[in-house]
């Protein structure tokens, strides 16, 4: 695993740690270029001295034995000394103060650095020194001075010195002022989860470009902002949902128990056991259908699909088939308004039972004279399914409620054929479930007709 500065346990604020970072970068970088620019210089230079005393050696150093006398011919900078075959001495051409150590050499036509003679007035002074032997034995020794060498060498560093320090200076500024303004859609993000935290749910980062860091991190934190609200809000829902449950199976159930609780007190009382009897036989079974279409609605709600490719009008033949053995009596016309295959990708036993609900419905409520019509056709994308009948209808403001929990358009009716008001909210919850959509367009004395539309799987 990669390992930096940057990443590692810091108490440091993430900008200091940043503008310490470039400062050391430039620091470290502008110290190397200083020592190499300083070291090739150095290097020029000392070349260039080389190249003086190989031209001093082929000129001025082979004058005459007179030259010990002529001082003018000899350039300043420089100092030359001979020895002759059969001398252990060298002969100085001038007198210096702090001659070259000519001893410290070590090799022939080899240019090296020197220091003066031990107890010179400048002892540690630096010569380039070189020494060539003539055909006739005699030694001529040259050497020339590094102080000019050394003087540019010194305002060379302060040079460097200056404009390093000038540098790193506005590196150091300039790095503050990018790294806060690099970093200042950070302080928005913290902001932004500040204030999501604090219960402004609603609040998301700005959204920046995909291609930047900052971009990527906006675009993760406000999905997942998005998708955690969506759970607390299906969180609040299905708290709703459940008291909601709670309280209108209570109240639905509250009926025939009390029907049952007093056709109880009337039985020891004294009535007729065979009436309190059937009484409390049909207020039973009106608890038994409650229960079971509450659990049927639980289900559906929570229901874990088995989707597979399905044939809807083959589905509706099915359910024509079914609905003909209910009602032998009525009609029921199936209608393929499409030239192509409705094939939706959904659970066939749920969507049966959708289609065979609104049918009985239609049938049950629409009057014993009603006749109804299931047509399947396509609507761009999606496979529509209308179940129209020409019954009664419905107002317009039960039409509103109609696919809530345990509302009734007719309630005496409904309470007669035992019916729950929980058929069409199990139906719509199917459809839903398949991401489809359920509407209801009618008037009274004009019909119903129910609208199923389901994404198409071709």
């Amino acid at each position: 695993m990669g390992y930096s500065v940057l990443t590692a346990t810091s108490k440091k604020p993430l900008k200091r740690q940043l503008v310490t970072a470039v400062m050391t970068v430039s620091v470290i970088g502008t110290a190397l270029s200083s020592l190499l620019t300083f070291y090739v210089m150095r290097h020029l230079l000392i070349g260039r001295a080389d190249d003086q005393l190989e031209e001093g050696l082929s000129t001025w150093a082979l004058q005459s034995a007179g030259w010990q006398f002529n001082f003018g011919s000899l350039p300043s900078e420089f100092n030359q000394a001979t020895q002759y075959p059969g001398m252990s001495d060298r002969i100085p051409r001038r007198g210096e103060s702090s001659p070259p150590d000519y001893d410290q050499l070590k090799a022939l036509d080899t240019p090296q650095t020197v220091t003066s003679l031990p107890g010179s007035e400048q002892p540690q002074k630096r010569w380039r020194a070189v020494a060539h032997m003539e055909t006739n034995g005699t030694i001529q020794y040259v050497a020339k001075s590094l102080e000019p060498e050394s003087r540019m060498l010194r305002a060379l560093a302060w040079v460097e010195g200056s404009v390093g320090v000038l540098a790193l200076c506005g590196i150091g500024v300039g790095s503050y002022l990018l790294v806060a303004r690099a970093l200042a859609p950070l302080k928005t993000v913290e902001d932004t989860a500040l204030a999501i935290a604090n219960g402004d749910h609603d609040r998301r980062v700005p959204a920046w470009p995909k291609d930047t860091e900052v971009g990527k991190l906006s675009y993760a934190m406000n999905t997942m902002v998005s998708r955690l609200q969506e759970s607390l809000e299906n969180a609040q829902t299905q708290e709703e949902q459940m008291r909601r449950f709670v309280g209108d199976a209570s109240h639905e159930l509250r009926t025939p128990l009390t029907s049952i609780r007093g056709y109880a007190e009337l039985y020891r009382m004294g009535g007729d056991p065979e009436m309190v009897l059937s009484k409390i036989d049909e207020e039973s079974a009106r608890m038994q259908l409650l229960v079971e279409d509450l659990l049927a609605l639980t289900r559906a709600e929570g229901a874990r699909l088995n989707k597979k490719p399905v044939d809807v009008l083959e589905l509706v033949m099915s359910v024509k088939d079914t609905a003909r053995g209910a009602f032998p009596d009525r009609k029921l016309e199936v209608v393929a308004d499409t030239p192509e295959v409705a094939m939706v990708n959904g659970d066939p036993d749920r969507l049966y039972q959708v289609l065979l609900n609104l049918v009985t419905n239609a049938f049950k409520h629409g009057g014993p004279e009603a006749e109804v019509t299931v047509t399947v056709r396509h609507n761009l994308d999606r496979v529509v399914i209308d179940v129209a009948d020409n019954g009664r209808g419905m107002e317009a403001k039960d039409a509103e409620h109609i696919f809530e929990r345990f509302y009734r358009a007719d309630t005496s009716r409904t309470r007669s054929t035992g019916g729950s008001g929980l058929g069409l909210a199990i139906t719509k919850s199917l459809v839903e479930a398949h991401g489809g959509t359920i509407r209801v367009e009618t008037a009274p004395g004009q019909g119903s007709t129910f609208t199923i539309s389901l994404p198409s799987a071709a």
